[in-house]
């Protein structure tokens, strides 16, 4: 088990509840933004435009904490920022938000991108919505450990991902992938990456051979280097909640019909054009 709740439980009673909605089919349109300043050359845009930076394992992973903005309290699990039309969803391991035993996903915790000895490099983002599968929520089905998170800033920043880019996420990625996985060991204050190459432990679980995986890395993500940039292929998790072993983890094997669950947090982009920035 590689995420701990302590912290956010005790708390959850005075947290926010979401309706954790089920997968179906369909996958999400992804999207980026730019911003051009307009000349005669340049038609005036028809849609909302930021620039958004490149995501790196330094900006767009995070920790998440049980507590508020004002108190954050211990960190417990690990999240990614992911590409998304509106800039505003996390990707994380389904029981870092949820018990498994019939109640819905909890929210109110804290996400915190970059965070490192204390600091909070990009600010601090509160959970408003948590999206997990039915499976999940009734029984803590290790194929279903996956959880996509809305969240909003406290202080009335731009949307996440405008600040520090979001991933892209594969589904059905296949093995064989040299990835990175990142998350936040509850014993430290700052990330720990391993690398190793993916294997299939089942149909619907992933493997990684890659020591130093700690409680509290459950949720964080493991990272493909792809054309378009750093893509997830899985996240801590699944299997025994990322295994009790630390020297090998899982993720749930991330299926086409996830693709439903994200598209249920993305929603729509609405007047939202987006352009990737290199980096």
């Amino acid at each position: 088990m590689r995420g701990t709740r302590l912290g956010v439980l005790a708390a959850a009673g005075a947290f926010l509840s979401t309706l954790a909605l089920v997968a179906a089919c369909g996958t999400p349109s992804a999207a980026a933004v730019s911003t051009l300043p307009q000349t005669p050359d340049t038609p005036a845009p028809t849609a909302t435009s930021i620039v958004r930076p490149a995501a790196t394992p330094q900006s767009a992973v995070g920790a998440i904490f049980g507590g508020d903005a004002d108190d954050l309290g211990d960190h417990f699990c690990s999240g990614s920022v992911i590409d998304s039309p509106a800039g505003d969803v996390v990707m994380t391991a389904a029981h870092c938000v949820a018990d498994g035993d019939g109640t819905p996903a909890h929210t109110g915790q804290s996400f915190v991108p970059g965070y490192h000895d204390g600091t909070v490099p990009y600010g601090v983002w509160t959970v408003q919505s948590a999206y997990v599968d039915q499976h999940f929520l009734d029984n803590a089905d290790p194929d279903f450990d996956v959880a996509f998170l809305t969240v909003v800033p406290d202080n009335g920043a731009p949307a996440i991902q405008d600040v520090t880019g979001g991933f892209g996420v594969a589904l059905d990625p296949g093995t064989g992938d040299q990835v990175q996985a990142i998350g936040y060991p509850i014993r430290i204050n700052a990330p720990t990456t391993r690398s190793g190459v993916t294997k299939l432990y089942s149909p619907t679980q992933l493997e990684l051979p890659a020591p130093g995986l700690e409680n509290g890395t459950s949720g964080g993500p493991w990272l493909r280097d792809s054309a378009s940039g750093l893509q997830i292929v899985g996240v801590t998790g699944g299997y025994e909640q990322g295994g009790y072993d630390f020297d090998t983890s899982y993720s749930t094997y991330l299926s086409p019909d996830f693709g439903t669950l994200e598209a249920q947090a993305v929603g729509d982009s609405d007047s939202t054009t987006v352009n990737r920035a290199s980096g």
